[in-house]
């Protein structure tokens, strides 16, 4: 009888060890799960920041160079006349060489 009232004893101990185990093994593996799909969505928004950024600077130096490309526009006449040459357009009275094919 002894040895029934032993054997009642290390399986009820038993069980409680490993619910507590059990128990705390979900919760660490849950807390993981989270952890791991907040980091994985940080690393998606870390590279689309990167990307937008360097979007930005491309924007930004395009941006710059069409400024300047105004400013010469408006000021400078042989930029004007460059421009203009490249259309084919011509001043009055002035002649356009005409390329004829032999």
């Amino acid at each position: 009888m002894n040895r029934i009232v032993r054997k009642k004893k290390q399986e009820q101990a038993k069980p409680k060890w490993w619910t507590y185990g059990i128990a705390a093994t979900l919760t660490l593996m849950l807390c993981l799960t989270i952890n791991y799909s907040a980091f994985s969505e940080l690393n998606a928004e870390s590279s689309e920041n990167q990307k937008l950024e360097q979007q930005i600077n491309n924007i930004t130096t395009d941006n710059l160079a069409l400024q300047e490309q105004i400013h010469y526009l408006k000021n400078d006449p042989q930029t004007v006349e460059r421009e203009v040459k490249k259309f084919g357009l011509k001043r009055p009275n002035q002649k356009v060489p005409v390329q004829t094919t032999k």
